[in-house]
């Protein structure tokens, strides 16, 4: 396996909503219309390129604080969206100090940076404007990062919110058989 590659992109429009589950940061973590000047090279990303990690393990990719690995992650994926503008992630935030650090660092726009951090498996190369530009077509994503240093600046957070399980908007298929969920005593 190759090494762990990362690429930040800038949070912005924050929203906050309270509830029982918890709190959730919502972002763009791969913009589809953005290029990163990586220096030797400029680098950009396909609409499938994390398509198979997140198939295959989308629930158990951790937000890290920094890109710190060897701390606990403060929060989990719990789920992803492709949209016009890139790959929507949204994190449910543990319920530590840490989390709650996260969140409020998040709602005050001092942290403004979600990076993922990627093992590359394939690439398209070609020359654009006299320089190597690498199209990333599938990459194994290791984990994202809620860092202070973003590169990709079209990105920006949705949200950072609580979820509601009864919200039809934010999970339409769970309101919907709500009903069938209550305990029978």
């Amino acid at each position: 396996m190759g090494e762990v590659e990362t690429r930040t992109v800038e949070l912005a429009g924050l929203e906050v909503r309270d509830d029982d589950d918890g709190h959730h940061l919502v972002g763009i973590v791969a913009p589809w219309h953005a290029t990163y000047d990586a220096g030797s090279y400029v680098e950009s990303f396909s609409r499938n390129v994390f398509d198979k990690t997140i198939k295959e393990r989308g629930d158990r990719i951790p937000l890290l604080e920094q890109h710190d690995r060897a701390r606990n992650p403060i929060g989990m994926a719990a789920t992803w969206e492709k949209t016009a503008d890139g790959l929507v992630a949204d994190f449910r935030l543990a319920r530590t100090t840490r989390g709650e650090e996260a969140r409020q660092l998040a709602l005050d726009g001092m942290v403004t940076g979600l990076s993922v951090g990627f093992i590359p498996i394939r690439n398209k190369t070609e020359k654009v404007d006299g320089r190597q530009h690498v199209t990333r077509l599938e990459a194994r994503l290791d984990h994202v990062g809620f860092v202070t240093q973003p590169a990709y600046a079209e990105a920006q957070v949705v949200s950072v919110r609580a979820f509601d399980p009864d919200d039809p908007d934010l999970a339409p298929r769970l309101a919907s058989w709500r009903h069938l969920l209550t305990a029978v005593e």
